[in-house]
């Protein structure tokens, strides 16, 4: 037998301490590992055809092709577009084309270049004509208000909220609303 203070007995406790902090050190890295893990938000749910659009408009925003989100941008409603004097609608499809194009630049200054999205809350609703205060405000038809965590070149961590009508279920979504603003 060796005895407490033979080397092959040192060797011994040495290997074993090796292995203890293998061991340890394992158990520390399945941990941090499982912790970080959880960290992710959870998965959203997101219609087909709401998805391909924001597909589409975030597109736009990578490639920062301000003539696609100007035709995304700023619902007007059918009875909203009636009141409009002859020759006067295509006065506001300027102004709210120049508005858009003012808010990607100062988007753009302020945050960096766009470069890919996550959705993470999706609220859809849908305001009937009949009957509905918020129809007269808003419009009728469908409205889904989404989310996003959105990452940039400057400011990585950036909430993209928007809010999309598409007047009847067939038709495409349009950006009635948006807002941009850095994570705290």
């Amino acid at each position: 037998m060796d005895a407490l203070g033979s080397p092959t007995a040192l060797r011994r406790s040495g290997l074993d301490r090796r292995r203890y902090l293998a061991i340890l050190f394992l158990l520390v890295i399945v941990v941090l590992v499982g912790c970080t893990k959880g960290n992710d938000e959870p998965s959203v749910s997101v219609p087909a055809d709401c998805q391909q659009f924001l597909d589409r408009y975030f597109a736009a925003w990578k490639s920062k092709d301000v003539a696609t989100l100007q035709a995304l941008s700023f619902y007007l409603s059918p009875e909203d577009r009636s009141r409009f004097p002859k020759g006067s609608l295509e006065l506001w499809r300027e102004s709210k084309n120049k508005l858009v194009t003012e808010n990607f630049q100062r988007v753009t200054n302020e945050f960096g270049d766009f470069k890919d999205y996550k959705v993470v809350t999706v609220k859809a609703m849908t305001i009937s004509a009949q009957g509905q205060p918020a129809a007269n405000m808003v419009g009728a038809g469908f409205h889904t208000e989404v989310i996003c965590k959105a990452r940039f070149s400057k400011k990585h961590d950036v909430h993209v909220g928007v809010h999309l009508i598409k007047e009847t279920d067939g038709s495409q979504y349009i950006v009635a609303a948006w807002n941009f603003q850095a994570a705290l």
